[in-house]
């Protein structure tokens, strides 16, 4: 199927065929502002002033904008010119401290810290954990050493992505230790924000209560409502969009964008997949709009938690569409109707 094909829609091409927002410049254009996101932006604020330090934690489930979160402080700390270290704990990660200690080098070389005859006296602690040669590290000493990083380069972010990933580590316990080291030992001026699973939070709560304990602010990411849902699919439509009058959300009506939002259970990144099988089933049954009715014949193609992970399924071109209860019809074909401009 060519992107021609999109035009009806007065579209490029599939504008929902990258779901995920990987990269800075990519979440900063189509994040959507939650009530969330102003509460972390008055912490980043105070940090960014000295004014304060805190330890947030970022909860939800696959898909709901928690690593979206990190990058967007990641961003606008630099803009801030603040020192940040942004690490990615992945299910393969084999040492959690070793490969976090490389990535504050690897911060340090890039602002230009790391010079043979005065490079900064936290360096050298820094560079001790990532030679070290086990994981039976003292946690105590790698969170002075990691703190100290911190404090010397406030104003400054430690920024982790999907803690959860930790649970099937020999690590769990040793690495969030070292973290509630380096909250005791931080000073105004620095933010430790982590992300993960409801599931990890809970866990530490039980296993490692006095490092929850040490948690500040603790944001359980909500589902969008219909109107969130429909800002994020305008925002994902509108840099493939070929002509301008047409109503943001087109080929959805509002409708239908409820629909897919009630079927993603609010879940951004499961709106998107089911909004990207939707278009290709209006593109392959030459539909001028995307109705609820298409949302329903879509939504069982998304039955498992592996779709949510994986690339999304193209909607076959001979899957039949339902039009009122129980009829199965060719699709009706009708114009496009002129809405608000899109912005």
């Amino acid at each position: 199927m060519t992107g021609a094909t999109y035009d009806r829609y007065g579209l490029t091409g599939n504008p929902f065929r990258e779901l995920a927002s990987e990269n800075i410049s990519d979440v900063e254009l189509f994040h959507v502002n939650l009530e969330v996101d102003d509460a972390l932006h008055a912490i980043e604020e105070e940090v960014f002033e000295k004014e304060n330090r805190a330890i947030v934690a970022i909860v939800g489930e696959h898909g709901s904008g928690k690593t979206e979160r990190l990058l967007l402080a990641a961003a606008e700390a630099r803009q801030r010119r603040a020192f940040t270290v942004y690490f990615d704990v992945t299910a393969k990660t084999p040492w959690a401290l070793r490969g976090l200690a490389t990535e504050f080098r690897k911060t340090a070389e890039a602002a230009g810290l790391t010079k043979t005859f005065s490079s900064p006296a936290w360096l050298k602690g820094i560079q001790a954990l990532e030679k070290l040669k086990d994981e039976n590290y003292d946690p105590i000493a790698a969170g002075k050493a990691i703190g100290l990083a911190l404090n010397e380069t406030a104003p400054s972010l430690l920024l982790l992505n999907d803690m959860h990933n930790l649970m099937e580590s020999r690590e769990v316990h040793a690495f969030a230790k070292t973290l509630q080291e380096v909250t005791d030992v931080m000073k105004p001026g620095v933010l430790v924000m982590f992300v993960c699973y409801p599931s990890y939070l809970a866990w530490l709560t039980v296993n490692l209560a006095p490092f929850a304990s040490r948690i500040n602010r603790s944001f359980r990411l909500p589902g969008l409502t219909t109107d969130e849902a429909s800002l994020l699919l305008a925002k994902k439509m509108l840099p493939k969009r070929l002509v301008e009058d047409l109503d943001p959300i087109y080929p959805f009506d509002r409708e239908s964008v409820a629909a897919l939002n009630e079927a993603a259970g609010g879940n951004p990144r499961r709106l998107l997949e089911l909004a990207d099988l939707a278009i290709e089933f209006g593109v392959a049954h030459r539909l001028y709009r995307v109705d609820s009715n298409v949302i329903r014949v879509v939504q069982p193609l998304r039955t498992s938690a592996a779709a949510a992970a994986s690339a999304p399924a193209r909607v076959p071109a001979k899957e039949t569409y339902s039009e009122g209860a129980g009829t199965k019809s060719s699709p009706p074909v009708e114009k496009p109707t002129p809405g608000m401009k899109a912005s």
